[in-house]
């Protein structure tokens, strides 16, 4: 059955213009700061994974969250020194106020608390640092802290939230979970070791970071957020109109391609079953690297293919195929639509021209909810 506008999906806004911003020589330097920490992380997991001692006896913490712990004391200050708002939580001495909140056993608390005061600094500036139990945390009412450390593993996910939300800071724990629990910042552990954000508790806890670190973090969606962008895909084949030279024949399928986000095509896939848009069945392609793209009519490229998408987007310039991202960086390279985040819910931003290049008109219901980005900013 055909859907019309969904505004819970589409997003409200009035249109306007996106502004650029240029990258700087100092988020070149930061960039290439972060990566060689997460490098350096990356290869020092083999000789972490050994019997470690440091934060007490095996009833402490079984030997992964030991294992997380360690590698959460390096990465959790590389997360603060991301923060856009770095600077304003610094207090009068120059240092940075971090909680380190724990239940139960007060021991590894104890541990990191001394960890981030002797030997941990965020761009130069040493921590300042408290130890707090979950309750007290919970009455908690000092300076706003600059981060909170979460030293125990099985903390109550409405305590993670309500901490980031409440203090407007940076909640970062290392064990496994607890980002899909509402903490903002944790460890994603497969052959790399790299910060997982959960973009969604962020935005709540007013926590925005510097786009180098979110260009090399894995980025948590839950489910209804995943599901919310499908439904995104599907609403685009019903304000959006292919010129018929797109298609073998006038029955021939609208066809989606999703390249480097397996979850979201099996929502995708879910969410096309039994849905046609102008006569047209709407198909899930199977999508391999050699896949020709010009073979697709929506192509999603994910954050996690950045490295693909110059390529990817240069094969397909004026062909028509809506290109279809979830950074704001893919409109300014030349895509078509940024599926974004503001104010809660997923927003797209639009480059017209370049969808009109290639023969694609969107619907004028569509572009009145989007940031409409000019076509200078592709260039």
């Amino acid at each position: 059955m055909r859907r019309g506008l969904d505004r819970d999906r589409i997003g409200h806004s009035t249109p306007m213009t996106a502004t650029g911003h240029a990258v700087s020589t100092r988020s070149e330097f930061s960039l290439s700061l972060v990566r060689g920490v997460l490098l350096c992380l990356a290869l020092c997991v083999p000789v972490l994974l050994v019997p470690l001692n440091a934060f007490g006896n095996p009833q402490t913490l079984w030997h992964e969250d030991e294992q997380r712990m360690r590698l959460g004391l390096k990465l959790f200050p590389v997360s603060i020194g991301a923060l856009e708002a770095f600077e304003s939580a610094l207090g009068p001495d120059g240092r940075l106020l971090v909680l380190v909140a724990y239940e139960g056993p007060r021991n590894p608390a104890l541990q990191v608390a001394a960890h981030f005061e002797t030997a941990a600094k965020v761009r130069g500036h040493g921590l300042r640092v408290e130890v707090l139990s979950a309750a007290d945390l919970d009455a908690y009412t000092g300076p706003r802290p600059g981060g909170i450390f979460i030293a125990s593993v099985g903390l109550a996910p409405n305590r993670l939230r309500a901490w980031s939300e409440r203090q407007r800071t940076l909640v970062f724990s290392p064990f496994d979970g607890a980002v899909e629990d509402g903490a903002v910042v944790g460890l994603h552990v497969t052959d790399r070791i790299l910060p997982i954000v959960n973009l969604t508790q962020a935005e709540r806890a007013g926590v925005r970071f510097k786009p180098y670190f979110l260009a090399e973090a894995r980025h948590y969606e839950s489910f209804d957020e995943i599901d919310r962008r499908a439904n995104f895909l599907l609403n685009f084949a019903f304000f959006i109109q292919w010129p018929a030279s797109a298609f073998d024949s006038a029955s021939a399928p609208l066809r989606y391609c999703v390249l480097g986000n397996p979850e979201l095509s099996a929502s995708l896939q879910r969410t096309l079953a039994g849905e046609r848009a102008a006569g047209r069945p709407l198909q899930l392609a199977s999508v391999q690297e050699q896949t020709p793209w010009r073979r697709c009519h929506v192509l999603y490229l994910d954050h996690r293919v950045a490295e693909s998408m110059s390529r990817v987007l240069a094969e397909v310039r004026e062909a028509p195929v809506l290109t279809v991202g979830d950074t704001q960086d893919l409109v300014q390279a030349g895509g078509m639509v940024s599926l974004v985040r503001e104010n809660g819910r997923l927003h797209p931003m639009i480059n017209r021209e370049t969808a009109a290049r290639a023969g694609i008109q969107i619907s004028s219901k569509l572009l009145r909810l989007a940031t409409l980005v000019p076509e200078s900013r592709t260039r």
